[in-house]
């Protein structure tokens, strides 16, 4: 870590784009530093509803004992990406001039919107929605887990606790941008790795498959198309 810090942004319940999940050594060893060396930690915790395979982590925020943690999230994934609503949790004085700030910007939320997600919450429909989404991705998790076991692909990514992607590594050599297009023409579409990654000379064989917007019964055929392109690679 850069010796002048103010800031650190992590995302500990699933990384992106490996899904490995921050062990509870480092999430201690990080708030130690913080306090020690005076830099705030931004906290998103991207895709904690998505735990099917083992309870989620307590989030940072949860041992956090000097405001040092601002805690954030949205209901783009969970619900829609237009509702564009997002949540905040930090020290007073933080959520007062978050407050003041957002009253500067044109566009926001509707009010109505805004009333109607939160009587969806308090009524427990959100709850609702998240059991069936956690029982379906658990279903395509494991339909893609046996389908990309039987045709040889590497899973790079630990995703011990769920989430809605596998995190591949491609044998030495592999372009993953060129493997994204030529599957495009598949019908298939896979993330190439290569923005996580600093620009080289070397190719990336990095990518990302998902299964959120996919129907169980068609993985199995995208992963054998895959699998099919990389060896012609």
């Amino acid at each position: 870590m850069p010796e002048q810090v103010d800031a650190v942004f992590v995302t500990p319940s699933h990384h992106s784009p490996t899904g490995a999940t921050m062990p509870m050594d480092r999430r201690v060893a990080l708030l130690e530093a913080a306090s020690s060396r005076d830099f705030v930690i931004i906290e998103d915790d991207y895709e904690f509803e998505m735990s099917f395979l083992a309870p989620p982590s307590p989030a940072l925020k949860a041992f956090d004992r000097s405001g040092r943690v601002f805690y954030i999230g949205s209901f783009s994934k969970s619900l829609f990406p237009g509702l564009r609503l997002g949540y905040l949790v930090a020290p007073a004085p933080v959520i007062r001039e978050a407050r003041a700030l957002r009253a500067l910007m044109l566009r926001h939320p509707p009010g109505h919107l805004q009333r109607t997600a939160a009587y969806f919450l308090a009524l427990g429909h959100y709850d609702a929605v998240l059991h069936r989404m956690r029982e379906e991705y658990h279903l395509r998790h494991r339909v893609m887990a046996d389908a990309l076991n039987a045709n040889g692909l590497k899973i790079a990514g630990s995703a011990a606790f769920g989430g809605t992607s596998f995190w591949i590594e491609g044998p030495d050599g592999l372009d993953a941008d060129r493997l994204m297009a030529d599957l495009r023409e598949d019908g298939v579409l896979i993330e190439s790795g290569s923005p996580f990654f600093p620009n080289d000379e070397e190719s990336c064989r990095f990518f990302r498959m998902g299964y959120s917007s996919i129907g169980r019964d068609r993985i199995a055929e995208g992963v054998k198309l895959t699998a099919s392109r990389m060896a012609q690679s």
